[in-house]
C-alpha cells in the first residue's frame, strides 16, 4: 500500500503532466498574457464568493474575443478538460 506522501507525489506529477498538455494545446490559441498556469497566478481563481470551497484551477484562460472563447472551449472539450466560466 502506498504511503500518503507517495500518493500526493503521484498526484502532483499527474497534475503537472496534465497541465503541461493543456498549456501546450492552448498556448498557440491565446496571447501569452491570457494563459495563466503558475501557482501564484492561479490562486486568485481558486474560489469565488464561497471561500469554504477552494480548488486551484489547472490553468486559467482569459480569452479576449468570441473567437478565442470558441477555440478554447473546443480545445478543452477535445482534451476532456472541464471548463468553469467566471
Amino acid at each position: 500500500m502506498a504511503t500518503p506522501e507517495a500518493v500526493a507525489a503521484d498526484d502532483a506529477r499527474t497534475r503537472h503532466a496534465r497541465q503541461q498538455q493543456v498549456v501546450a494545446a492552448l498556448a498557440p490559441l491565446l496571447p501569452a498574457h491570457a494563459l495563466l498556469w503558475q501557482a501564484e497566478d492561479t490562486v486568485p481563481y481558486e474560489c469565488d464568493g464561497l471561500t469554504a470551497y477552494r480548488q486551484r484551477p489547472l490553468l486559467v484562460a482569459l480569452p479576449e474575443t468570441e473567437d478565442q472563447v470558441a477555440v478554447v472551449l473546443r480545445a478543452c472539450h477535445g482534451l476532456g478538460v472541464p471548463v468553469v466560466a467566471r
